[in-house]
């Protein structure tokens, strides 16, 4: 190993020739009726606009005679020629919309005055939903609505057949789990019903009678309030002799009650939750019909509501945190679009039903509650005596409320952030809340008005609970494909070695280890043909310890797996829990010079770039290739688990990292202590071997493995964590620091901070990342 720093002399930025351009594909468009179906939803707007003219005000006077004064023709041609110009708009709209959804690539471009082109990463697919309004509905056309993300992550595509959007929507979630399929073979699947949009294939698990959904309807809050006030207009515009003024009040009531019967009773109709192959399917509406995916692995977290006249009846609502969805908890209820409801109402066994699909180990009922204490009553003393709180191996659960009882879960590993509140009269009442983050939903899990010890206590528990719940998720995903793997091996029921991002690692004999690549990690079998030649030729270079070796790869039930040649001793994670002291820094020390050492690895190519994965690309500058890095982990931040890192922090690293000059050297990108094997060797424990290249690998500055042992290692969480990180530090200070060590300790500062950016998407490290940004 060198003791050599890793920054190298600057050179002068060459540009690299241009990456070979696929031939140009065949677009698709929309369906052609597509202009005549938008143009008519424009003319049903314009009749309810002239519609409400008919309402009189307050004074009895309504709108209806300026229009007249207006004269029918000018009013026909006033229309026509919105009706025409929205057409016309309608036809540019379709015509300029193309789309390509094929075996490589899901690809939409828009936009007649500025075009855009949007290409969708399939592992990036969170659900995809068929909306059929009823107009399209007459023509047998739906919309294929896309949801890759938070914010403007929605691509939707109107109209298509509802056959054509039915096999996309199998394939795309396909995909997105990770199999390798093709939209032929898509094709193939049992077709849907046109009622209800649920093939054979799918297992309906709870359907809600239409009049379970008026029953809640007449016992809701809304339309007692709605009801109440209708009566007493009738009863104000009776004593007081004016019906003008009665009828002036009671037309937006009915228009109240009306909306709430559409919310409530037409949009929810024929409610269907389905299980299917890649999660659950919602099914819904009378006039609209609305066929929503949810996948399971997005759910992060429940809230279960019993208004007080329901509970008498034993019904309940059920509403979910979905990843990216948002926070409007209604959202879905008065049009086509998704929904946070997973049974608008329902029966205690329905709600048992769909709660063992979505908190399958939760067993909620078996959950021990702690009451607040009773002082919390000065401050909530309308419903203080139900403030509850608890947990299992499984969820943290909260409860509140008299008239609305009010439960929220959440499972350990869905956590993002626990934070502890103390408002001024809490703290003159010493007394504390404590809050569960999720992304933006309906769930708000709140432990409220705790005694601060108690808080304390909960809040550092709940951290810990999330830790170890994230790591237990690791190892496996429990699909189907999964088992296939380990049964054609002979290693089912066999405890994996570890896991990371990208793979899960089992034993295999004493000379090699089976990799079994997750669900919607990029194409993990070109990959492999990227990787394989790559691992031979870091074989040819002495390191001191060893890299990896792909024997073997295939794919099993569309899981992709290799068979590696294994690196004996263990992983640094799991060694330094319980590392001797007189053992742990000279192997710390190790651990720092072979993140140097990697450099010394062949690169493909003397340029800097990607090396690996599906968005291989080169670059001019450093600073090109690690802003468009930081851009992506930023708006990957914002799609994948709704968060916003802040902008200025990103654009100040960007800018520092584009004054960087280093001649590009093989980068790991994700070395941290689980990448990193230790064993003994005569009586001594060293590091034998660096695992796991992967899509983080890059041609870039070798300083940054440098910068990533120190970073990471302080992920790593086990006892005395920030003591191995302030060792690892000082050594590389001492070691490529020089006698003027100032710019390597801006330069570490500044990859500090990139990898605050670029490991921000993982919702365990995002709170971590905001600190680093913040200092």
């Amino acid at each position: 190993m060198t003791d050599q720093p890793p920054a190298v002399p600057p050179t002068d930025d060459q540009a690299s020739p241009p990456l070979d351009r696929p031939p140009l594909k065949q677009t698709e468009r929309p369906h052609p009726l597509t202009p005549l179906i938008r143009g008519w939803i424009v003319f049903v707007v314009i009749l309810f606009a002239i519609g409400r003219q008919l309402i009189p005000d307050e004074s009895g006077r309504s709108n209806i005679g300026q229009l007249v004064k207006l004269g029918v023709g000018w009013i026909l041609l006033g229309v026509g020629a919105i009706v025409v110009l929205a057409a016309a708009a309608g036809f540019l709209s379709w015509y300029f919309t193309r789309y390509v959804i094929d075996d490589e690539e899901l690809r939409v471009e828009t936009g007649w005055l500025a075009k855009r082109s949007r290409r969708i990463a399939f592992q990036r697919v969170q659900s995809v939903d068929i909306i059929q309004p009823l107009a399209a509905r007459l023509f047998g056309l739906v919309e294929l609505r896309i949801e890759a993300g938070a914010g403007d992550s929605r691509t939707v595509l109107r109209y298509l057949t509802r056959k054509q959007a039915t096999q996309f929507r199998d394939y795309l979630l396909a995909r997105a789990h990770g199999d390798q399929v093709t939209v032929a073979g898509s094709s193939q699947l049992p077709e849907a019903s046109a009622f209800t949009d649920l093939s054979a294939a799918e297992r309906t698990l709870v359907t809600i009678n239409p009049g379970l959904l008026v029953l809640g309807l007449v016992l809701s809050t809304e339309f007692a309030i709605s009801v109440a006030v209708l009566i007493i207009v009738v009863v104000v515009s009776s004593i007081a002799g004016s019906p003008v003024v009665g009828l002036a009040g009671l037309i937006p009531m009915f228009l109240t009650i009306v909306s709430l019967i559409g919310r409530r009773v037409t949009a929810q109709f024929n409610y269907t939750l389905a299980e299917s192959s890649r999660g659950l399917r919602i099914s819904r509406g009378l006039t609209n019909l609305t066929s929503q995916s949810l996948p399971l692995n997005r759910i992060q977290g429940v809230r279960i509501v019993q208004p007080l006249l329901w509970r008498l009846l034993g019904l309940t609502r059920v509403d979910v945190d979905v990843l990216g969805y948002g926070a409007n908890s209604e959202q879905g209820e008065n049009n086509t679009d998704v929904s946070n409801i997973l049974l608008p109402i329902a029966r205690d066994e329905q709600v048992r039903t769909a709660l063992s699909r979505v908190l399958p180990r939760a067993d909620l009922e078996s959950i021990e509650l702690h009451p607040s204490p009773k002082r919390a009553r000065a401050i909530r003393w309308f419903d203080g005596w139900t403030l509850r709180y608890g947990w299992n191996d499984a969820v943290i659960i909260s409860r509140h409320g008299f008239f609305d009882r009010t439960t929220d879960v959440v499972p350990h590993a869905k956590t993002q952030s626990v934070r502890i509140t103390q408002g001024p009269l809490q703290k003159a009442l010493q007394l504390a809340s404590v809050h569960v983050d999720t992304p933006k939903g309906p769930v708000n899990l709140v432990a409220l008005h705790l005694d601060p010890p108690d808080a304390r206590r909960l809040a550092l528990e709940q951290l810990d609970r999330a830790r170890n719940a994230r790591r237990a998720a690791l190892p496996g995903s429990g699909t189907v494909a999964d088992e296939a793997v380990l049964q054609r091996f002979g290693l089912t029921g066999v405890a994996p070695l570890g896991s990371g991002g990208e793979s899960i690692v089992y034993p295999l004999g004493d000379d090699h280890v089976l990799r079994v690549y997750r669900s919607g990690h990029e194409s993990a079998t070109r990959m492999i043909e990227q990787l394989a030649p790559a691992y031979r030729a870091f074989s040819q270079v002495s390191l001191g310890f060893r890299t990896p070796v792909i024997v073997e790869s295939g794919q099993v039930a569309g899981r992709t797996y290799s068979v590696d040649r294994r690196m004996p001793g263990q992983s640094l994670d799991g060694w330094l829990p319980t590392a001797p002291a007189e053992q742990r820094q000279p192997v710390l020390d190790q651990y720092l010079r072979a993140a140097a050492a990697i450099q010394r690895l062949p690169l493909p190519a003397p340029e800097f770039a990607r090396l690996f994965g599906d968005r291989l690309r080169r670059f001019d500058s450093l600073g090109a290739l690690l802003e468009d890095q930081l851009r992506t982990a930023a708006r990957q931040t914002a799609e994948t688990i709704d968060q916003e890192l802040p902008a200025a922090a990103v654009e100040q690293v960007i800018g520092e990292l584009h004054q960087r000059r280093a001649q590009p050297a093989l980068v790991h990108g994700d070395y941290f202590p689980g990448n990193v094997m230790v064993g003994e060797q005569n009586g001594a424990m060293i590091v034998t071997g660096v695992a796991d290249f992967s899509p983080h690998t890059l041609a870039a500055d070798p300083l940054m493995d440098v910068a990533g042992a120190i970073w990471l290692i302080g992920l790593a969480g086990h006892p005395g964590a920030d003591d191995d990180q302030r060792f690892v530090y000082d050594r590389a200070i001492t070691l490529y620091g020089g006698e003027q060590p100032a710019d390597l300790i801006h330069w570490l500062d500044v990859y500090r901070r990139y990898y605050a950016v670029y490991y921000a998407p993982d919702p365990a490290i995002f709170p971590i990342s905001m600190r680093h940004l913040a200092s």
